[in-house]
This record gives C-alpha cells, sequence and structure tokens, in this order.
C-alpha cells in the first residue's frame, strides 16, 4: 500500500542548514518604567512615615517625585535598538560590531555586555520585551559568540 504523503528526494539531504543570523530588536521595557514609578511612591512613602519633621519630609518629596520622572523619562526616550547575531558568532548592534559581547542570564532577564572603546556597555532584557520564543533564540545564539581575545592583551 503507498504512503499518502509525497517523498521528497530532497529530504535525505546529508548537507546541514545554514543558521540564520538572529535578528532582536531592544525597546524600553514598560514593566521597567512601572517598577521605577512604584519605587519612586515608596520613597515618597517612606519619607512621610520616617522620622524626619513633616516640614523636611514635604519638602523631600518634590526632588524624590523629580527624580522618578526624570529616570521614567530616559527610559521612555532610549531608542530600539538592532540586534543581529550572524553564524560566525559576530554580534552587531545597530549595523556596529560589538567589541567582547557577552550575554549573561538573570532568572527571566538577559544582558548583552559589550566594551565600546574604554567604556562598557550593557543592554537589558526585561520579560516584557522578551517573550519565550526569542528568548530560546537568544540562548542559542548565545552560544556562538565568539570572544576573541583583544589583540594588545598580548605582551611585545
Amino acid at each position: 500500500m503507498r504512503s499518502s504523503t509525497p517523498s521528497s528526494s530532497r529530504s535525505g539531504s546529508s548537507r546541514p542548514a545554514e543558521p540564520l543570523p538572529l535578528r532582536l530588536a531592544w525597546r524600553p521595557s514598560i514593566l521597567l518604567q512601572n517598577a521605577l514609578g512604584v519605587l519612586g511612591a515608596g520613597a515618597c512613602v517612606a519619607l512621610w512615615l520616617s522620622e524626619l519633621p513633616p516640614l523636611a519630609a514635604v519638602c523631600g518629596m518634590p526632588p524624590v517625585i523629580a527624580a522618578t520622572v526624570y529616570c521614567i523619562a530616559c527610559e521612555r526616550r532610549a531608542p530600539v535598538r538592532a540586534l543581529v547575531i550572524d553564524a560566525a558568532g559576530a554580534a552587531h548592534l545597530d549595523g556596529v560590531v560589538l567589541d567582547t559581547p557577552h550575554i549573561e542570564w538573570r532568572g527571566p532577564l538577559a544582558i548583552l555586555r559589550w566594551r565600546e572603546g574604554r567604556r562598557r556597555r550593557h543592554l537589558l532584557w526585561w520579560p516584557d520585551r522578551l517573550p519565550p520564543p526569542a528568548r530560546r533564540e537568544l540562548r542559542l545564539a548565545a552560544s556562538a559568540l565568539a570572544t576573541r581575545p583583544p589583540t594588545d592583551s598580548m605582551a611585545p
């Protein structure tokens, strides 16, 4: 009896498929912005419930509120970034090759760290901006990241 599913001559190919590059967008996290707002509100409540004189507590609240609003606004204004990790293990962020990229995991948080000249940079993916399928792809691509030693690490 014949099978009802068609057979393909290519299905038995021994050549492995070329892995596709990972393309992942980083966006500001709504969850982080909400957490910053809750922390700011908690700081205002803590000032009020502390043993400060009421006038000092009231005078301390506007700077706390201003700092909270500033932090939330900075997070909200952060530009969308595009991360690409190719099959060779080179990571590109907005088209620029990253120097010594490294991905760390802290529970559901993913942290991309790299060097830019003498400065260290990082991006943090919160769970609301990194769904489980993208998290799996990032874990797989992170293993392909090739960390090359800097050229000036050896003695002349």
